[in-house]
């Protein structure tokens, strides 16, 4: 009988979270900045906004690309809308005030949608406890987490103005913890941790700004393809099939829209995952490192 119930309960949960009553108009005109966006999902997010409507400023480390996204929004939107950039380095933690304050003023003074999007990508692999993987600690937590807290901290009081969101793009990683990304799952983790913590912070003070936490599965960026196949991952390559990065930006801009708490995409691959991890870890464990065996 408690399975069946927990069965329905499920069922339903799934059900709501699949309803699609996203509204297009509740994106058009908002000022957005997007972090990582010089490819990716971040790219991919830039472009989709641009379409719905809204004002987007994007940033990451090589012009020459922010350059060429900016001008493909310009393509995509009509001329009323502001598109621009910000070039920054997030392992510069004391520049990230002035890269909000750039941002606020090209998008006209105001912000209603912070996405945080990027990442560094170094070569992680097996954790030995040698002087390489102690070399990755600091590089790792400082864009992947510090920078985070530091731009939202820097963007709250904008926020607060415009009733606006925060958009926490994070990983399946930060929820079970994954063979060869041991530090970039300890960074999701700690995003986690912050973000929740400010969610309910923010709450107790009655400020009004939302924070979805964005929890993704296998998405096929030419980054993570590159990842897996540096780590010899041909098996997980040949059997799953990747989430298109574009599909995977919708649903992010559907759920901050909706100031959805989390989402889970693709919700069928990883949401059951991350039930059974709290009920049945060793189990989950287990199955996750027989994967990772078999490509050996």
């Amino acid at each position: 009988m408690l399975k069946k119930i927990l069965a329905v309960v499920l069922g339903l949960l799934l059900g709501y979270w699949m309803i699609d009553d996203f509204n297009p108009e509740n994106v058009k005109g908002k000022r957005v900045f997007i972090t990582g966006a010089s490819t990716g999902i971040g790219e991919q997010l830039a472009y989709h906004y641009a379409k719905l409507g809204a004002n987007v400023v994007i940033t990451a480390r090589r012009e020459n690309r922010l350059k060429e996204v900016v001008e493909k929004c310009q393509e995509l939107s009509t001329s009323q809308q502001k598109h621009d950039y910000v070039v920054a380095d997030m392992m510069d933690l004391n520049s990230t005030e002035e890269v909000i304050e750039a941002a606020v003023s090209k998008l006209q003074g105001g912000l209603d949608i912070l996405v945080l999007n990027h990442i560094i990508l170094l070569d992680l692999g097996i954790w030995t406890g040698s002087k390489h993987n102690i070399s990755l600690i600091e590089k790792v937590l400082k864009v992947n987490f510090e920078s985070y807290v530091y731009l939202a901290s820097f963007a709250l009081p904008h926020l607060e103005a415009s009733k606006g969101s925060i958009v926490v793009v994070s990983s399946f990683a930060g929820k079970f913890g994954q063979p060869f990304v041991s530090i970039y799952s300890a960074s999701k983790f700690a995003l986690e941790g912050f973000f929740g913590a400010l969610r309910q912070e923010l709450k107790l003070r009655n400020c009004d700004i939302s924070i979805t936490t964005c929890i993704l599965g296998f998405i096929g960026t030419e980054n993570a393809v590159n990842q897996l196949s540096n780590y010899g991952q041909t098996f997980l390559l040949s059997v799953l099939k990747p989430a298109a990065p574009s599909d995977t930006a919708l649903e992010i801009i559907k759920s901050a829209s909706k100031r959805v708490r989390q989402m889970y995409y693709p919700m069928l691959e990883i949401y059951p995952l991350i039930l059974m991890r709290d009920w049945l870890p060793e189990t989950c464990e287990f199955i996750n490192r027989y994967v990772y065996t078999l490509n050996s």
